[in-house]
Parts: structure tokens; C-alpha cells; sequence
């Protein structure tokens, strides 16, 4: 697991093998049942980069505290209780513990606070494991569904041993989404380890950290697909001229010279599912319409075709383009969400939740195939939310159902968590068969470089792709466009990953850049397309410090 940190914030974590060391048999309290951590230090490391902003007290405890294991209990379900340890933003914690020598560990506890007023939530998996060595470690306990009802509580979780593991060191790793706050970890056991069962060591996770990115073959065949936002009510549906400079990479004169994207997912502009931050409970007659609006004659889809076809004639060659589709949200404050099947749906029902979903999947596949387009091949679905609310008790049962049903049809399921987003590191449990990180560097200045390369090292490790941001058209926005791709040639992520666009909604970012007269702002159309065809230079800025070295 790669984790980084901001320099001299948290020591670095390191491990080393050492020789097996038992404590000798009369010590006082070698046969005492107790907290093995009481008093302990430890060491602290995040998963991604600490942006400066949080590295302060007031964020994250430094790691030369001892509040974890100073048998201080926090007394208020509040983020001011002073007995509390706190952990911001870095996507996650791994906290290494030293116990001296080697014991019988036989429960471990840990209390956390869930305040949802100021942001502080349960991690949804708490995992902790153990090595008699410091190098081979075994995880003993995952723990995950950890939940209160309360919006204000504090939660004590015990994770049991049997038999008691041997122990010289204990390391806990949970994800941290926005801020976890911890007041105590124990490690229950003995000094004496005689009858404590040896440590089995991990074996390599090839599956869920490859440690290599998503490619177009995981991506249903698609290696550029433009997130092709289209379905707002301010908004006039899409003509082919829109699609045109996407499908093909034109020439000043409107003729194509060369493909480019050859992927493109539809999906409504945010405001249509969501106020604000508040999911929208949106009926089946918004889902309908969407649905209208998606295959509207001569608009939309039809005009993707009409494009392509065009394209075609002067390439001459047949364009296939892949095509994923949207799955809505099924929020469970709809109680009368409309008939299906016979029956008006109330989403508080976890049955009515999966045959919403079914229907709407259903309903998409049977339009598509019925336009019987030459140049449009179906892919798969988009699971529109970017991030995984725990809370919801049956969304995870609705996205295992719904993805399964996906790949019964022969296509497959995505997902796009922004960075850090809740579950963005769990995936592929999730039942998703790809998923595209967001670095969200595109969106304000004072985002150092360094995201770029955090997100890039992360997603090659998840085996994930990646996705490119455009955040506007001014002159920061048109850098910043350069670092992605940059940082794509740098990293590898250009030719060795899949990657989807994400350039405001139609016709978006990259349209008025190849309609500009501007050489600055059409400069943009024009990397993108080097940037697509592998070609773009690794020199578009300098690396940031702690960068990744150039490929050779």
C-alpha cells in the first residue's frame, strides 16, 4: 500500500524486520489479561497527500501524541471533547503500533465518534493486523456495517481473537472520508504467548491493488469517452454540430482530419438530480422524461449517429462509438415513486428500490436497440452518485443487484468517485467492473500539482483510470488542462490507462476552444487531441516536489 504525507507533518512510517523478542516470564505482569497499547506511541501515516491547509492540530493530532492510549475517555458525542484524536481529509490512516515484544493479543477495541452536524462520520471498514516480525503482516480483523442511528454518539466497536494471535506489532488502517475522530485503541492480551497461534502472512492483493490502471478493454473497448452531459431544462438538446469536433478532430475548416473521442457517456447535468447538495426524489415521470429527452428524435443520441456517420464518410472509415448510460439514484424519500410493474413503488422499500433500477436499465437497453444505430454500440452503465453513503442500509444490496443484472446482458458497470470520495478504494467489492478517479484539480487555483500525481499513483494501485477535468476557459483553466495531460505523459497514465473527460456540459469547454480564433484558448482542443493519441510532451510544467520521475 503506497501511502504519502506531507513532510515532516507525520514521521515516516517505515518497517523493518526485527529479531523475535518474548518477554521473560517474571515480569510482573506477564500473565495479566490487560491493554497491550496503554501508554504506547505510534506512528501515523496517510494514504493520500496532506494538502498544508490540514496539517494543524486542529485537523489531524500529530503523531507524537499518545491521546490514543492515554485511557482518556471522550465524555461528549462532540468534536470539541478535547480526549479525541482527529483525522482530516488524506483519504485514509494506517497507525502502527510497537508493543515492545512479542504477546498474545486476543481483542481489539476502538471508539469513534459519529457527529453529522460537523462532518464526523464512522469509517465504514476498520481493519487491524498484526506481525511478529514487522514486515509480514496479517490482517486478523475487517470490520465493516459500523453505524449508529444517532446523528450525535459515540461508538465503541470489539473485534475478538480466537485463538489469540502472536503480536510484536499492531497496525490499524480505516478510510477516513472527511474527518474520523478516535479516542481509544486497545489491544487486549497477555505478555505471555505460548499458546497464542503464529501470525499467517498476507499473501499479495492482486485483485483489488494491481497496481496497474484501467485499460479500454476493462472500459468496454473505450479509451477517451467524453462525459456527455445533456439534459437540463435551460438547455436546448444537442445537434450533430455539437458532436461533430468531438467525434472527429477537425480542421479549421469543419473537416475531419482524425478521430477523437471514441466513447461518450450521457447523463443529466447535476441539477437535475440533485438541489445543492440534497438528492432530488425525483418520480418516474423525471426519469421518463429524461429517458425522452435522451433518445428525442434527431437530437441527443440521434445526433451522435448523425455525427459519427458524417465523420465516417470523411475518414473514410466506419466509427464505432461505445456509449454508457445513466442509473439514477433511487432516494428513498420517494414513497410514491410511480407503476411499475403493476405496483406504485415507495423507496423506503428495498424491493421497489431494485425494481426501479431493473426498469430503468430495462427500458434504456430496449430504446437503444430499437434505433438499430450503425456507428453506436451500448457498453454499459454509469452509477451516477460520486460517492457511497454507508448510511443508506440497502444501497449496497441495490448496487450488487443492478451491476449483476448489467453483466447478465453482456455490458458492464461504472463508477467516477471524486477524490477521496466515501468507498472510492472499495470499488470493486462495491460490484462495479471499472471506476475513474477524479484528481478534482481543475476546479481552483490554489490546488498544488502534487494532486495530479497522488491521484495518478492511486488509481494505478486501485487499477482504476483516470478521469480529465476541465474547469473552465480562462487562461488558469487552459494550464491547468495542460498539467493533466502533462502529468499523464509523465506518469504513463496517457498511453497506459483509459481516461474519461469530464469539460462542463454540452457543448462544453472543449467545443468553444476548437471554435475559438483565440491560439491560446484553441490551443486546448488541439493538446487534447495529442493528449488522446498518446502524443503529448512530458515537459508542460516542472514537477512538483516529490513528483514521480519521468519514464525513461
Amino acid at each position: 500500500m503506497v501511502f504519502q504525507q506531507e513532510p515532516d507533518y507525520y514521521r515516516p512510517l517505515t518497517y523493518r524486520e526485527v529479531e523475535p523478542r518474548f518477554f521473560p516470564r517474571n515480569d510482573p505482569d506477564f500473565w495479566k489479561e490487560k491493554n497491550l497499547l496503554a501508554g504506547k506511541g505510534q506512528n501515523i501515516a496517510s494514504f493520500g497527500h496532506l494538502d498544508s491547509v490540514y496539517c494543524t492540530d486542529s485537523y489531524n493530532t500529530k503523531d507524537t501524541e499518545n491521546r490514543l492510549t492515554d485511557g482518556i475517555l471522550a465524555q461528549h458525542p462532540t468534536y470539541t471533547d478535547p480526549a479525541w484524536f482527529r483525522f482530516t481529509q488524506g483519504m485514509g490512516r494506517t497507525i502502527l503500533f510497537d508493543l515492545g515484544g512479542i504477546c498474545a493479543v486476543s481483542e481489539f477495541v476502538i471508539r469513534l465518534l459519529k457527529e453529522k452536524a460537523t462532518g464526523v462520520s464512522l469509517p465504514r471498514k476498520i481493519q487491524f493486523s498484526v506481525s511478529e516480525n514487522g514486515t509480514d503482516f496479517e490482517c486478523v480483523a475487517n470490520l465493516t456495517g459500523v453505524r449508529s442511528t444517532h446523528d450525535a454518539d459515540i461508538v465503541q466497536v470489539r473485534a475478538k481473537l480466537e485463538p489469540a494471535v502472536r503480536a510484536r506489532f499492531v497496525r490499524v488502517y480505516f478510510p477516513v472520508a472527511a474527518h474520523v475522530y478516535v479516542d481509544q485503541i486497545e489491544a487486549i492480551g497477555t505478555k505471555n504467548a505460548e499458546n497464542a497461534r503464529p501470525v499467517v502472512p498476507d499473501a499479495p492483493d492482486a485483485v483489488t491493488r494491481p497496481d496497474k490502471y484501467c485499460t479500454a478493454q476493462e472500459l468496454g473497448g473505450a479509451k477517451d469517452v467524453l462525459l456527455a452531459y445533456f439534459c437540463a431544462e435551460n438547455r436546448a438538446p444537442v445537434d450533430a454540430s455539437v458532436f461533430k469536433p468531438f467525434v472527429g478532430y477537425l480542421d479549421e475548416n469543419g473537416r475531419a482530419k482524425d478521430t477523437l473521442f471514441d466513447g461518450y457517456l450521457f447523463l443529466p447535468f447535476v441539477a437535475f438530480l440533485y438541489d445543492r447538495s440534497q438528492k432530488r426524489p425525483l418520480d418516474k415521470e423525471k426519469w421518463q422524461y429524461y429517458m425522452d429527452q435522451q433518445f428525442l428524435e434527431g437530437k441527443n443520441l440521434d445526433a451522435l449517429e448523425e455525427a459519427a456517420d458524417e465523420v465516417s464518410a470523411e475518414l473514410g472509415k466506419d466509427l464505432k462509438l461505445k456509449i454508457f448510460f445513466s442509473i439514477f439514484y433511487p432516494v428513498p424519500e420517494q414513497h410514491a415513486f410511480g407503476t411499475v410493474g403493476g405496483k406504485n413503488l415507495d423507496f423506503r422499500i428495498l424491493e421497489d428500490r431494485i425494481a426501479a433500477l431493473n426498469w430503468f436499465v430495462d427500458e434504456q437497453e430496449r430504446r437503444f436497440r430499437e434505433k438499430k444505430y450503425r456507428h453506436l454500440e451500448l457498453a454499459g452503465y454509469y452509477w451516477f452518485t460520486e460517492e457511497i453513503d454507508y448510511e443508506d442500509e440497502q444501497l449496497l444490496r441495490m448496487i450488487r443487484v443492478v451491476t449483476d443484472r448489467v453483466r447478465e446482458k453482456g455490458l458492464i458497470t461504472t463508477w467516477i468517485p471524486y477524490y477521496g470520495a466515501s468507498g472510492f478504494d472499495d470499488w470493486r467489492n462495491l460490484g462495479f467492473d471499472m471506476a475513474c478517479y477524479q484528481p478534482n484539480y481543475a476546479f481552483r487555483q490554489d490546488i498544488p500539482e502534487q494532486r495530479l500525481f497522488d491521484a495518478a499513483r492511486t488509481a494505478k494501485e486501485l487499477g482504476m483510470c483516470i478521469e480529465l477535468e476541465v474547469g473552465g476557459t480562462a487562461q488558469w483553466n487552459i494550464q491547468h488542462t495542460r498539467n493533466y495531460y502533462a502529468a499523464g505523459a509523465v506518469t504513463g497514465f496517457m498511453k497506459d490507462a483509459a481516461h474519461m473527460y469530464y469539460q462542463d456540459g454540452l457543448p462544453g469547454c472543449f467545443h468553444a476552444a476548437y471554435l475559438s480564433k483565440d491560439p491560446e484558448l484553441h490551443s486546448m482542443y488541439d493538446d487534447t487531441y495529442r493528449f488522446i493519441k498518446g502524443t503529448y510532451p512530458e515537459d508542460g510544467f516542472d514537477l512538483p516536489a516529490g513528483g514521480e520521475e519521468k519514464k525513461s
